[in-house]
């Protein structure tokens, strides 16, 4: 019992220690986001219209009291006129939003520099059914490519604590380590999630990418050692018990390995969702001490596969029409991410566009 308590106690000094060193590297590029990087853009999606002007009037408060730096872009994107179309679909759904975004800001009929120091595309370059030729697509992949860009999901509904529902998960008051700063405003999940990525940043070094995460966990992991694989898809994993893992995302890791210092990179053999333990076994997704990959839903893309990722988000609009008449939804840690492991493609080729929301 007492060697279970000094572990407990151990644990929780990490978690404090991890979180106070990525607080005090978000301050620093807020402050200085010449020397410490910081994302160009922050995205978050929104289940509705309504939900996202609150996601706005918070993103404002974030830059305000030192959450965000001035010069990032902030957006909030619903999904179109409510409907759920799935975490996938609302990623590909965000990061055109972000697209249109750049280009609307721009005065002139190409890319310029807005008074927030960003770049954007003109609205000339808009036809009124919000198409755009292969030129302008061409220009508006090749400026998002470059971007390093946050995108936190935050438009799921929440069965545990449905109250939060309007106000969103995401910026539920979290108020640990509050008395590092007593003065200062309460800190919400949103602001320490933005501490955790903010060392993710400089992992994008100055090739352009995508950090996704999810809105309504902290996943409290030291980014500051993280090196991401170049001109592709990455995602985040932690070893947990076979018990946990019958009820989330598991990723089976090839056995060609790059061991670093305090991190494996692994190609990616194969994805389960809440597996057996016959499924487990057979699928080899059972790690040396017993345990088994968590997909934490953490998903960085970066370099090439970034400019393939944000080709096809520009060019995804009839497919979502189609997945808002047919009541479909597209998964991103089913269908899009499954789009990047070959083990899945048959899978992919007899599955329908999206599943059904009931």
């Amino acid at each position: 019992m007492e060697t279970s308590r000094v572990s407990r106690s151990r644990q929780k000094a990490d978690v404090a220690g991890v979180l106070r060193k990525s607080w005090y590297h978000l301050r620093l590029s807020v402050r200085h986001p010449t020397r410490v990087p910081t994302w160009d853009a922050i995205v978050l999606t929104a289940a509705s219209p309504e939900q996202a002007q609150l996601y706005e009037w918070q993103l404002t408060r974030a830059k305000r009291v030192g959450r965000i730096a001035a010069s990032t872009i902030t957006l909030a994107v619903p999904d179109p006129d409510g409907q759920r179309i799935g975490s996938g679909a609302a990623t590909l759904h965000a990061i055109h939003a972000l697209a249109k975004h750049y280009r609307a800001v721009g005065p002139h009929s190409e890319v310029a520099t807005t008074s927030n120091g960003s770049s954007g595309f003109s609205e000339s370059h808009r036809s009124p059914e919000d198409e755009v030729d292969d030129d302008d697509l061409s220009q508006m992949v090749s400026f998002i490519a470059k971007r390093h860009i946050l995108l936190l999901h935050a438009g799921g509904d929440s069965k545990r604590v449905p109250w939060a529902n309007p106000m969103g998960k995401v910026f539920l008051p979290l108020p640990y380590l509050a008395a590092d700063d007593p003065d200062g405003p309460v800190p919400l999940l949103f602001d320490h999630i933005l501490a955790i990525a903010s060392y993710a940043r400089q992992a994008f070094k100055n090739e352009g990418g995508i950090f996704t995460m999810t809105g309504d966990v902290l996943p409290c992991f030291d980014a500051s050692n993280m090196v991401l694989p170049e001109d592709t898809s990455c995602i985040i994993t932690v070893p947990i018990t076979l018990d946990i893992a019958s009820n989330h995302g598991v990723v089976v890791a090839s056995n060609s390995r790059n061991v670093e210092r305090s991190y494996t990179v692994s190609l990616v053999d194969n994805l389960l969702q809440k597996p057996s333990l016959e499924e487990l076994v057979k699928n080899n997704a059972i790690l040396d001490d017993g345990r088994t990959l968590l997909d934490t839903g953490i998903i960085a893309v970066r370099g090439k596969g970034w400019e393939e990722l944000v080709a096809l988000a520009c060019s995804c609009q009839p497919m979502i029409s189609e997945l808002l008449k047919s009541g479909k939804e597209m998964s991103l840690y089913e269908d899009l991410v499954a789009a990047w492991v070959p083990a899945k493609h048959d899978w992919l080729r007899l599955r329908p566009s999206g599943k059904t929301r009931r």
